[in-house]
């Protein structure tokens, strides 16, 4: 090696040392208690009521990947907690009958042809089907999941769900799987917010800034939004986020395919697992919200209504479910 480039090397091993010195030594992880990195809030975070999300949304932008574009709700949105004069009706569930073993199911999810009935199990491995004439499950797919949602196709030969990587994929009823291009979402969720888009694509928040919210469910007929807060339960909106009612405590609700209503559940815990848990109906007009089963000692969870709006079906200790839905007057 020449003379000139040993000294041109030595001089970029040099610099190269120098730099990274100087990086370690002015890390922030290496500075003083005075300087410490705070992670998290320096306040405790309070328990919310419904009341205190009343606020209208910040106008911020959100890069929305259905449209590749960054828009932002307007000062002029404003959320509306509405606190309607529930009364407890007469719907109810009767006539239930167990499609499967128990098998320790959750996300029930009935066809849109009403011959079958998916499911998973906790920790997302696998997929079942049952019929509402059955009584033991069929595997489809022992592939993990990435997460617990799932929908089927229209026609009800498939299922659109995510692998453990996060990437779409169509589950056949025959078991056969393969990637398909992510599905267009008009409601998501986003750094705990629920978004709509609009007619024109645009991305408008529908929720205020005093909870975290998570799980949005469009209605069928794409008028109501159903979704949680952390801290404060369900809630029912439009769209358009002008009108809001608090549902109150509940878990996993499901449209009703009318878009009348939605059926969920409330579960009891003893602090380490849950103990109780009835099954629940809320009319979309808040005139009614009723305990579908009653069933103390006995936890139901995961409902799904047919799509004819005549049968219900969840979870009871593990197994699958189906019972006769029974609509009170309106």
């Amino acid at each position: 090696m020449r003379r000139i480039d040993v000294i041109a090397l030595t001089l970029v091993i040099v610099v190269a040392s120098v730099g990274v010195t100087y990086y370690i030594a002015t890390h922030p992880l290496r500075r003083g208690a005075d300087e410490r990195i705070v992670v998290g809030p320096n306040e405790p975070i309070k328990k919310l009521s419904p009341k205190e999300i009343i606020k209208p949304p910040v106008a911020t932008p959100v890069s929305n990947n259905e449209t590749d574009s960054e828009t932002t709700t307007t000062q002029e949105q404003r959320i509306v907690i509405i606190y309607p004069p529930w009364k407890a009706g007469t719907t109810h569930v009767e006539g239930a009958y167990a499609v499967t073993k128990p098998g320790d199911y959750v996300g029930v999810l009935w066809s849109p042809l009403g011959l079958d009935i998916a499911f998973t199990r906790p920790d997302r491995s696998g997929v079942w089907i049952a019929g509402p004439n059955t009584s033991e499950a069929r595997q489809i797919s022992d592939d993990k999941l990435g997460d617990l949602d799932f929908t089927w196709a229209t026609d009800g030969m498939q299922l659109y769900t995510t692998a453990i990587d996060r990437r779409p994929v169509a589950l056949m009823l025959t078991g056969e799987r393969y990637p398909v291009a992510e599905l267009p979402k008009r409601v998501f969720e986003r750094e705990g917010n629920i978004y709509v888009l609009d007619e024109e694509g645009n991305a408008q928040r529908i929720t205020g800034s005093q909870d975290r919210f998570y799980g949005p469910r469009l209605s069928p007929d794409e008028r109501l939004v159903v979704y949680a807060g952390t801290e404060t339960g369900l809630y029912i909106s439009t769209v358009d986020g002008k009108k809001t009612i608090s549902v109150g405590k509940g878990e996993h609700p499901s449209w009703l395919p009318d878009s009348s209503g939605i059926v969920y559940d409330i579960p009891i815990s003893d602090g380490s697992k849950i103990i109780d848990g009835d099954l629940w109906f809320a009319a979309a007009d808040g005139s009614e919200r009723s305990n579908l089963t009653n069933t103390p000692g006995i936890v139901e969870s995961y409902p799904s209504i047919s799509p004819d709006g005549a049968r219900i079906a969840f979870v009871a200790e593990g197994a699958v479910y189906v019972g006769k839905f029974v609509r009170g007057k309106r």
